[in-house]
């Protein structure tokens, strides 16, 4: 059930990707340059408050060289990359994993 459910969570993950990539394109066309939406552009506009609070937490909470170096470079990668890669990862990690047969050359 488990492998079901995050199978399903790697292909919504996947497909928001595309949509993404989608948007990205559209808008560099029309733009005539390219212009891609970074992971810290998506998130803070799809989910405003959830962001503010989540930078206030770790900025409070954690040392304050967590926040700048390190979680805003991650914020920083384009968002149809990012939600694709972790799709990818999902969907990877939902298969089984089989025993390997050793076979002999004799």
């Amino acid at each position: 059930m488990l492998r079901i459910l995050t199978r399903f969570l790697g292909l919504l993950l996947l497909a928001g990707g595309f949509v993404a990539l989608i948007v990205d394109g559209t808008r560099s066309l029309a733009g005539g340059r390219l212009l891609v939406t970074t992971l810290n552009k998506g998130v803070s506009d799809l989910f405003p408050a959830a962001y503010r609070a989540l930078q206030a937490s770790v900025e409070g909470n954690l040392p304050a060289f967590l926040w700048d170096p390190v979680i805003v470079t991650l914020l920083l990668l384009p968002m149809s990359v990012t939600l694709c890669a972790l799709g990818a990862l999902f969907i990877v990690f939902s298969h089984k994993q089989h025993e390997s047969v050793g076979y002999s050359l004799r």
